[in-house]
């Protein structure tokens, strides 16, 4: 066995070169570690425009690389990056990533450049396999708590907002036995009503007074009765 004394960096030691077997194993395992498979990155800028066709990110691997001597080195910008959008068909939940988020990339076995430029089949754009430029982008990975989300628990959903929810649809259905709204309501526009609803206790669906008739004639201001 060797016992030369000699400083040793990176994957070396100093059974690397003693026979032909770890020599072999060594330039094995080097080819090996070329394969990329899968880390933890961060974003670094976003090209996306909600509605529209899924986007791309700029990302940074964050584990950053080691030399042969022990020091660490950040790794560059990985550009026109896919991500992913959950999606079916025409139906979506766009949810589009943000500068400082976290998440995965994975590293496709070949190169995919012409994929994405054709969004369809073709072939490799060259014969790399396993490079970070073949990255793509699934995120959702050690980022802080949310102020905007849908919470599913055992109780029931919550769709928390610090804003506004807006619904658009040519129908909305709302099927639940009980509806509860606590603060003001506002309506614009025509509004059909079947079955009854309360008001402080009065309902006002089918047995109210309308008080201040607008077609009442000059003097004392009469009501409407009762709906009919």
């Amino acid at each position: 066995m060797t016992t030369d004394t000699t400083l040793y960096y990176g994957q070396t030691d100093p059974t690397t070169s003693d026979g032909e077997w770890n020599k072999l194993r060594f330039a094995i395992n080097q080819q090996t570690l070329e394969l990329n498979t899968s880390l933890p990155v961060r974003v670094l800028s976003v090209q996306a425009s909600g509605v529209a066709p899924v986007g791309f990110v700029s990302i940074q691997i964050l584990v950053d690389q080691v030399t042969g001597n022990d020091m660490t080195v950040a790794h560059g910008e990985i550009p026109n990056v896919p991500y992913m959008r959950l999606q079916g068909g025409a139906n979506a939940v766009i949810i589009d990533p943000q500068v400082g988020d976290i998440g995965l990339a994975c590293f496709a076995s070949r190169d995919i450049s012409a994929v994405k430029n054709a969004r369809q089949a073709a072939p490799p754009g060259s014969r790399r396999a396993h490079d970070f430029s073949d990255a793509m982008y699934i995120g959702g990975l050690l980022n802080a708590a949310p102020t905007q989300y849908i919470h599913f628990t055992e109780g029931g959903i919550i769709v928390h907002s610090p804003s506004a929810v807006t619904i658009e649809a040519p129908v909305a259905n709302i099927i639940a036995p009980t509806i509860n709204s606590t603060g003001n309501l506002t309506h614009t526009g025509n509004a059909s009503f079947i079955g009854t609803m309360e008001n402080n206790g009065v309902n006002i669906g089918s047995d109210h007074e309308h008080f201040g008739s607008p077609t009442a004639p000059a003097g004392p201001v009469s009501n409407t009765g009762t709906p009919i």
